[in-house]
């Protein structure tokens, strides 16, 4: 399967092209129970929008992520995990990790095997963050923080780059999306990368564009929609 085009960049102080991946931290296929649209289209709609690797980060399931990988596709598995504190998403995963746990024990089971820990739309009670207590219980494993989330307000977003600051975490964004439309409203430039260790690495040289989702999409989100095949 084709790569999306690459990007370059060229500092004045390097002698050859950097380059550059355009990645969305926070995708949703119809593997989730609020999403309708196929893995493969989402796959499509992201080579056109030049986003690759493709984030997958289903509810519950990796099972949309490792389908596409199946295929062909560049793709790195996550999964927004439902905790018994929140949710909380785990990036660079091999295996899915059981919903339900604490939050502690979810950020240790996504560790063991290698993923890192991303804590996404914090503050925003209305998608099941992690409580606060549950965030100070995972501090010391939280990996990156969704300093912009594409669904959530202004003020939240706010909160959570100071909570990424105050973390001395990595700052990360996501469009959040659950349609077609929604996919890559918002995303990361940074150098092509290899691995969870050093996609860390490279982050910190990343550019951060920053739009949100129309109301009108994020409501139908809310409310949820009709089922359809994964592929």
């Amino acid at each position: 399967m084709p790569r999306a085009p690459a990007r370059a960049g060229t500092p004045a102080n390097l002698d050859r092209l950097v380059q550059l991946a355009r990645i969305d931290l926070h995708v949703h296929t119809a593997a989730s129970f609020d999403c309708d649209v196929p893995p493969g289209d989402v796959a499509k709609h992201a080579l056109k929008l030049g986003l690759s690797p493709l984030f997958v980060t289903d509810h519950d399931t990796i099972e949309g992520a490792l389908r596409l990988k199946a295929i062909g596709w560049s793709v790195v598995v996550g999964q927004e995990i439902s905790t018994a504190d929140g949710d909380v998403i785990g990036l660079f995963l091999e295996s899915a990790v059981p919903a339900g746990m604490s939050a502690s024990e979810t950020a240790r089971q996504i560790k063991a095997q290698g993923g890192l820990v991303y804590l996404q739309h914090p503050f925003d009670r209305r998608r099941h963050a992690l409580s606060e207590k549950a965030i100070e219980a995972i501090m010391e494993q939280i990996d990156l923080v969704e300093v912009f989330n594409g669904r959530s307000s202004s003020e939240l977003n706010a909160k959570a780059d100071a909570l990424c600051a105050s973390l001395g975490a990595a700052p990360g964004v996501g469009s959040d999306a659950h349609s077609i439309r929604a996919l890559g409203r918002c995303f990361i430039e940074m150098p092509e990368f290899s691995g969870s260790a050093d996609f860390l690495v490279k982050l910190g040289r990343g550019r951060l564009v920053r739009r949100t989702s129309p109301w009108r999409m994020r409501l139908r989100t809310a409310m949820g929609g009709s089922r359809k095949p994964l592929f």
